[in-house]
């Protein structure tokens, strides 16, 4: 799912799945440090067992992860992560138990024409 999400230098478009959403809100939360997402101390956060996105790690249990953090980041309220607003987050398309297809942003082909949005005529 191609997504914009926050960066280091404003916000980027990116395709992401739940691994990779996971791995860019540890590295958002670092700021945008990979040695801080490998040395994290945060073990009480639901994230912190899935920020390397390495081993053998079960799609179901990454998606209650994310909810499971979602719910913790909207102070418990289930209510309220259901209504979030932050949707350049790396994890808002996986914040319920349906994949929010809202945020995503349309593919450009490669091939496709390019087309300025000011044509210049000389005249």
């Amino acid at each position: 799912m191609r997504v914009r999400i926050r960066s280091n230098n404003g916000h980027k478009i990116v395709n992401l799945n739940r691994r990779q959403a996971i791995r860019e809100q540890c590295h958002n939360c670092s700021g945008w440090s990979w040695k801080e997402v490998v040395n994290c101390q945060s073990n009480d956060c639901p994230l912190f067992l899935y920020r390397n996105g390495k081993g053998k790690q079960d799609a179901k249990k990454r998606a209650k992860v994310i909810r499971s953090y979602c719910l913790w980041c909207c102070g418990e309220q289930h209510q309220e992560m259901l209504k979030c607003v932050s949707k350049d987050c790396p994890l808002y398309p996986y914040r319920g138990s349906v994949l929010d297809r809202s945020v995503e942003c349309p593919s450009i082909p490669i091939d496709a024409p390019y087309r300025a949005n000011n044509s210049t005529s000389k005249g």
